[in-house]
């Protein structure tokens, strides 16, 4: 789990919905047919699609668009790290977890903040992956949202009381960001899925072709789980850790269209789900 200064977690306050002390993020959770998710029998690789690349190249030759390019990049890099601290906590077991190199099957520490705010620390299991979780992240849409707030114009000098108000205005753009997880068992022992492919362009992280995010005829699918989240927080972290925490809370128990609503702050905490109509 990446820190945060005390400067940042202020910003990511003030940047929050009208600054309430909750958030609202809806998800669609699907059970697949596949053989359930083992936590003793199977290994889990998190890998993000083919498309990465294209950011992070765009991000590195400094184009007119390359700040616009670096954060679709983030967002699906934090998705991946976040996806991984969230598998460790429930307790799977996984391999090739963060940023893989040349330590692609061996085991690593690991560590993650949990729903009570403290740090918590493993190793993962490391080896062959036996299931894949196929995570992809985007930006939606970008919008601006007005909120207005009454201010004190003019007060009475013996007394101090407000006699006028006026209205502030201020202008916040806001992200729709969503994220899909997909937990997925490989058809053939010579699947590409096997190959981690990583390089410099795709962060070292090891990526899926972009196709077989609708094509599913390369696995079978154990679970698929989708989530939104609209804010005006400019932290891909942040964001990407609460919309896994909510794609995989009580995983795997939630399913159908539920609307999780979370305490606004930097590590996860669900305070009710609800079914989202």
């Amino acid at each position: 789990m990446r820190l945060y200064s005390l400067a940042s977690l202020v910003m990511m306050c003030l940047s929050l919905i009208a600054c309430t002390d909750k958030f609202y993020i809806p998800i669609w959770n699907e059970k697949g047919t596949a053989k359930p998710l083992s936590k003793t029998d199977d290994v889990i690789r998190v890998v993000v699609p083919d498309r990465l690349k294209n950011y992070v190249e765009k991000t590195r030759a400094a184009e007119d668009d390359w700040e616009k390019n670096a954060k679709l990049a983030a967002y699906i890099m934090t998705a991946k790290l976040d996806t991984e601290e969230r598998l460790q906590a429930l307790g799977y077991q996984l391999t090739d977890t963060g940023f893989s190199s040349n330590d692609i099957g061996k085991p690593k520490k690991i560590d993650w903040i949990d729903d009570q705010g403290n740090t918590q620390y493993a190793m993962t299991h490391g080896g062959k992956p036996t299931v894949f979780a196929l995570v992809d992240s985007r930006l939606v849409n970008t919008y601006t949202q007005r909120f207005i707030s009454n201010e004190p114009y003019s007060s009475d000098p013996s007394t101090g009381a407000t006699t006028m108000w006026t209205n502030h205005v201020d202008e916040v753009t806001m992200n729709k960001v969503a994220i899909g997880i997909k937990l997925v068992r490989p058809i053939g022992k010579d699947n590409p899925l096997y190959q981690c492919n990583n390089s410099s362009l795709s962060a070292d992280l090891c990526i899926f072709p972009d196709s077989y995010w609708l094509d599913t005829s390369h696995y079978e699918t154990i679970f698929y789980g989708v989530g939104t989240m609209t804010t005006s927080a400019r932290d891909p972290d942040y964001i990407e850790n609460h919309l896994t925490s909510s794609i995989l809370y009580q995983y795997p128990n939630l399913l159908g269209k539920k609307r999780v609503i979370q305490i606004s702050q930097p590590f996860f905490q669900v305070t009710k789900v609800t079914d989202d109509k």
